[in-house]
Order: structure tokens, then sequence, then C-alpha cells
């Protein structure tokens, strides 16, 4: 796997989303999650030296609309700054999808004023993101971690396929190229991004 500690810490949140899925989802359920995914950041943070933020932070830098907007969880790493919307929720995910990303947006074009900023998003789900909001995701270079969507990086925990962990390392590569470049990163399109993933989720799952 990667070095990269974001892949180390997706693979922490991808086990902590999956194991959610059995809980009602209320509002007090909502909060715990983005809490324990405040932890998880925090703990993880310290290990490898990210900058975590205290949870629910307001982000205060200039925006387009001139409006501020508040996320979960968030860390510093080298002149990134990571967001995280977690959502523990029956409802559909999509539409927050939408919205989290229309905060970040916000943001893009007056970052670069504050010292050249990038501001990077990862969205959370417990529970399956549509493949309309998994395209727009990937377009927008945001990573999404659902229960039935491990990220590359766990499926190359202990794989001993060598051509599988050789697809899975060359697709991690894209969508972290996707991150850096959102929309037209290297000329990659988010659809045939998706297709890759979702063909290789099946091949992991099938052993």
């Amino acid at each position: 796997m990667a070095e990269n500690p974001v892949s180390s810490l997706l693979c922490r949140l991808y086990e902590l989303c999956s194991s959610k899925t059995n809980v009602l989802s209320r509002v007090s359920d909502g909060h715990r999650f983005e809490e324990e995914t405040a932890e998880q950041v925090y703990y993880f943070a310290r290990e490898v030296g990210l900058n975590p933020n205290p949870p629910r932070m307001t982000l205060n830098l200039p925006t387009r609309s001139g409006n501020v907007h508040q996320f979960d969880v968030s860390f510093g790493l080298g002149e990134s700054l990571f967001v995280l919307e977690c959502k523990d929720t029956r409802e559909a995910a999509k539409d927050y999808l939408y919205y989290f990303n229309a905060k970040i947006m916000d943001y893009l074009d007056c970052s670069v004023d504050e010292g050249g900023l990038s501001i990077k998003g990862i969205f959370l789900s417990t529970v399956p993101v549509a493949e309309s909001a998994w395209r727009y995701g990937l377009a927008y270079g945001i990573r999404i971690v659902d229960p039935e969507s491990p990220p590359p990086e766990y499926m190359l925990t202990d794989l001993d396929d060598s051509a599988l962990a050789f697809a899975l390392t060359e697709l991690m590569e894209k969508m972290f190229e996707l991150v850096e470049r959102p929309v037209n990163g290297r000329g990659l399109s988010a659809s045939r991004v998706l297709e890759e993933y979702r063909f290789l989720c099946r091949r992991w799952k099938l052993g």
C-alpha cells in the first residue's frame, strides 16, 4: 500500500463507515459519527504528522460568496487542507455530496491568495452513494468512502494477487491525480475511472 498518510487514513475511515451500517440513524447518531471520525483523524494525525483541526471548524478564509463554511472534520498536510463531511443517515447521500462540494468550491478561487492553500474533500457515508454522485465526486477530486466501496488502498492490504495489486495501484494513482487536478486531471475521465474502480471492486470481492 502507498506510504501517503492519506491512504492509510482512508483505510481507517472505511472500517469506521462499515461499522455503522446497522446503527439507527438519528441526529445524535450523526453527531456521534462526526465525533468518532474526528477522533480517528486526531489520533492518526499524531502518529504520522498531520495537523488536525478542532471538530466542526469554520474555515475563516475569503470566499467568492462572502459566506464562511463549517466542516465536520479537517486536517492539514503540507500546503493542502483536507476537509471531511460525515453522513450517518438512511437518506440518499447524493444531495449532501453536492452541497459539500459547493462549500469547497466557494473557497477555491480565493485560496490561492492565502499562500497557495489547496482544499481537498473526503466524503464519508454510512449508506451507499449513488453512481451519479460517485461520478460527480471523482470529477471534482473528492474521495468518497461508503460501506460498499472500499478505497483501493484498503483492497491492497494483504493482497496476494499481483496482477490485481498492480491494477489497484494504478487506479489509486489516478484517483490521487483527480484530487490534485479536479475535472481534467491528466485528461482522466471520471466515468472511466469509476468503471475501472467498480470492475476492480468486483474482482477483489470475489477473492
